[in-house]
């Protein structure tokens, strides 16, 4: 019997947290502007001296915020770009997103870079192949080389 109602008490806590719990597993969606560095520099450029290990330094990348935050970056297919090319770090990046409460992680969904006093979204172009992709590889078709492009309006 006391086996049944701690079932039956932990089905009722669960109800009753259930929707609390599943909306904030979806996370907030969010528009963020800064500039995506590697942890190290963003560090540095807050004024915080700490020596981190070598590969962390060089491989997790943040974005530190218009408002001088650091937000750590999932390294996914929508953020990979950063993480492969060099060329999209350190200027004005527009990151759209989800977060999640207690996680101090950033989904990227989409992120447009400032070129020419604009936003534009990269993308990856095959002029032989007309094919576009989102982050820097070898043509799916041809496998020829591909060149980044700057797409306006970007969305």
């Amino acid at each position: 019997m006391g086996r049944a109602l701690g079932l039956v008490v932990g089905l009722v806590v669960l109800l009753c947290a259930g929707p609390w719990v599943w909306a904030g597993s979806q996370g907030e969606e969010v528009t963020l502007r800064g500039k995506v560095v590697p942890l190290g520099s963003a560090l540095r450029a807050l004024g915080i001296d700490v020596k981190l290990d070598p590969d962390v330094a060089a491989k997790d990348l943040v974005l530190l915020g218009e408002d001088r935050a650091i937000t750590l970056l999932f390294q996914d297919d929508a953020s990979r770009a950063l993480f492969l090319d060099e060329r999209l770090r350190d200027c004005r990046v527009e990151l759209h997103g989800r977060r999640f409460p207690g996680v101090p992680y950033l989904q990227v969904s989409t992120f447009r870079v400032e070129r020419d006093g604009r936003f534009q979204t990269p993308e990856y172009v095959c002029s032989v192949c007309s094919i576009s992709v989102r982050y820097p590889q070898i043509c799916p078709c041809c496998r020829g080389s591909m060149e980044l492009r700057m797409k306006p309006d970007g969305r």
